[in-house]
């Protein structure tokens, strides 16, 4: 809930208090999804020899300390610096937390818990885009300091209870794991598709989070609340979806669910395109809501299952994901400025049906390696 509601307030306050255009807004927004990214790249090793509550905590205190740094900073190059050690700081959490709750869990259990966790955090994001709508409305800066202390609540709370859960405290390092169990890899080559689905996703996600509030208040003339609704919409499908996602089992392993999910992003950039009222808008965010969690899943799922070395495979989920969002946001950002938001939609549109019919003619998944 605190990262979805500061990444959605970073628009508003890049613009607001550092009066940046809409394609400097995208470049910013971008500062701590591209240390992310670094981080994911050149930290798996150090995560993968500490505990996980360890990691988890380390990155939340980290997190709490670059954002203040960021709200506290006058000159936009100490902000940047702030937001660049707070994607540092971010990069060791999501692979310490999905390599820490999907270990030793195949098929069903894997399922399961991987799409609680999958319905955990987008349920919190839904609710965070309303709440940040209406923070921003009295400050620019409130949802930061609102994110700041929930960031800290949670480092108490994996504190206390490691303390009083010995199972917690039990848990060893990933490399500790790896050469105790000495399990062979089954992994599936599907994983390759659902990667290229993260990322298609997550430049639509790029769009939907960071572009479209700008076009919202210039071209739609609605408030924050309003932008905060739609994005509740979308937030509140996910949530459904995962459930959903949860109880089946035809998407597993599935190559026709992986390309359909591709096809339909498409058809809903095009959709998305042509649309220029609020009502339309929200029949999109509901629509994108189920497609983003299917490609979220299929991503986490295939990319874990049968895996021996869950945090790296994890993070590169996390990379993949991540460089949808900074292409995405960049590149959405320039073209949103230069020309028009449907723009933007229907260039990711072409690219994702460009994507589908080269993964069609690869004639299985099987044979790829």
């Amino acid at each position: 809930m605190a990262i979805t509601m500061m990444a959605l307030s970073l628009v508003y306050y890049l613009r607001s208090v550092f009066s940046l255009r809409p394609s400097e807004i995208g470049i910013g927004t971008s500062v701590s999804t591209f240390s992310y990214l670094v981080g994911c790249l050149s930290l798996g090793g150090v995560v993968r020899r500490m505990k996980p509550r360890h990691a988890v905590m380390l990155a939340l205190l980290g997190m709490c300390a670059m954002l203040l740094v960021f709200v506290k900073a006058e000159k936009l190059a100490i902000a940047y610096i702030g937001l660049a050690l707070y994607g540092v700081f971010m990069s060791m959490l999501w692979p310490s937390i999905e390599a820490w709750f999907s270990r030793g869990k195949e098929g069903e259990a894997l399922n399961k818990v991987s799409n609680s966790f999958n319905f955990s955090w987008s349920f919190a994001s839904g609710i965070a885009n309303l709440l940040a709508g209406v923070l921003v409305e009295q400050s620019v800066s409130l949802s930061f300091w609102v994110g700041i202390g929930m960031l800290f609540s949670v480092c108490l709370y994996v504190t206390l209870f490691a303390y009083f859960v010995p199972g917690m405290r039990a848990m060893t390092s990933e490399d500790v794991s790896i050469h105790q169990e000495k399990t062979d890899d089954h992994s599936t080559p599907l994983r390759f598709f659902c990667w290229v689905g993260i990322v298609l996703v997550y430049t639509g996600m790029s769009v939907v989070q960071n572009i479209f509030p700008l076009y919202a208040q210039d071209v739609l003339h609605v408030s924050e609340s309003v932008t905060g609704m739609l994005l509740l919409l979308r937030g509140v499908m996910t949530c459904f979806t995962f459930v959903f996602l949860a109880r089946t089992h035809f998407w597993q392993f599935s190559r026709k669910t992986i390309l359909f999910t591709q096809l339909a992003f498409a058809l809903l950039c095009f959709w998305g395109a042509m649309i220029r009222s609020v009502f339309w808008f929200a029949g999109f965010f509901l629509f994108f809501g189920v497609d983003f969690a299917f490609g979220y899943s299929l991503s986490m799922f295939h990319g874990v299952a049968g895996c021996v070395e869950r945090s790296r495979r994890m993070a590169i989920h996390e990379i993949l994901l991540t460089v949808g969002q900074i292409t995405g946001s960049i590149l959405g950002g320039y073209i949103y400025q230069n020309q028009s938001f449907s723009r933007i939609l229907t260039l990711y549109g072409v690219s994702a049906l460009v994507v589908v019919g080269l993964e069609s003619l690869i004639k299985s998944g099987k044979t790829l390696r």
